[in-house]
């Protein structure tokens, strides 16, 4: 479009027809100003009880649907672009930036690291493992005399392979007595442990749900190597869809679908930015993936479950999105 000529006003520029208005007097002008103030008050009055009460009744449980709906929406377009040959763009270390403390939930400050193992279950064949126990219990991986959080519904009577009709949500809340007197069998690996698999380093985004991101240089092992080596259990002959993943104290958990943690770019971190991972982060284990945002990343990694159902999430239990693709 062209500048307007000189005398030409905006609304001959854009083609548009000027209506005037003519008063007889001062008082005529005012009412007139009055009159639509009064109309311009009412209508942003009834717009914002139009916005409240719209938002009262999404926030009714009845009406979850919708956001059910559009998380369901999200995660289909999410999976239907998922692929090990699509990953996201890797930076140079001088674009690294500093990583926010963010989250404490599962972050107790009694957490001991060098009695930390991670605990493994719903493995395809848990004993042929020297690491197996017939006893995961929290004793070794726990917060020193943390008391346990969380479901109800995790210590139960179970053979050396999880049942894999049987999810596995987070640690039960019975006292350290009372879960000791139920035996849970599986693998207790230490960090060594996943060190031995091959190292790959990573320099990517990490995205918070809160809108901010940085990048980070990370390393660790893929997941994918991590569940070729300790594979899986099986049902009707289809590897378990999901794994819940726990902190120590049962504080914080995530539940993923099994895809998204095979991706390439999903890891086990073990160090950030070149140094071993610092405790606030997640040490000594965390969750990296440039799928998904930080909720679901979780630090400080207690126990892994493989099973065939979606499992609890802590997010996703208060109204947010299970999935949290990105």
């Amino acid at each position: 479009m062209s500048a307007p000529s000189h005398g030409e006003n905006t609304a001959e520029t854009l083609r548009e027809t000027l209506q005037e208005v003519n008063f007889s007097s001062a008082e005529e002008a005012d009412a007139f100003l009055r009159q639509t103030s009064r109309r311009g008050f009412l209508a942003a009055a009834a717009a914002g009880a139009a916005g409240f009460f719209g938002y009262r009744w999404l926030r009714r449980r009845e009406q979850n649907w919708i956001f059910e709906k559009a998380f369901g929406f999200n995660q289909s377009l999410s999976q239907a672009y998922l692929s090990p040959t699509r990953l996201a763009p890797q930076f140079r270390p001088e674009q690294v930036g500093k990583l926010r403390v963010n989250g404490a939930e599962g972050m107790s400050k009694m957490f001991d690291p060098d009695s930390w193992r991670l605990q493994l279950v719903g493995l395809d064949d848990p004993k042929s493992f020297s690491q197996y126990t017939d006893d995961i219990s929290y004793n070794t991986a726990m917060d020193n005399d943390h008391p346990m959080r969380g479901s109800e519904q995790l210590h139960q009577p179970v053979d050396s392979k999880v049942d894999p009709k049987v999810p596995m949500p987070p640690p039960s809340s019975m006292d350290r007595a009372s879960a000791m007197q139920t035996k849970v069998p599986g693998l207790l690996l230490s960090l060594a442990d996943i060190q031995a698999l091959p190292k790959v380093e990573m320099i990517t985004e990490f995205k918070c749900v809160e809108g901010w991101s940085t990048i980070v240089h990370w390393g660790g092992a893929r997941f994918a190597d991590f569940a070729a080596r300790y594979k899986p259990a099986a049902l009707n002959g289809q590897t378990l869809p999901y794994a819940s993943l726990v902190t120590p104290d049962g504080g914080y958990y995530v539940g993923w679908d099994l895809p998204s943690l095979l991706h390439p770019q999903t890891l086990l971190c073990y160090e950030m930015n070149g140094r071993p991972l610092p405790l606030e982060h997640g040490g000594p284990l965390r969750l990296v993936s440039t799928l998904k945002y930080g909720i679901k990343q979780i630090k400080r990694i207690g126990r892994i479950s493989f099973t065939s159902q979606r499992p609890a999430d802590y997010w996703g239990d208060r109204g947010y999105d299970w999935y949290s693709g990105h």
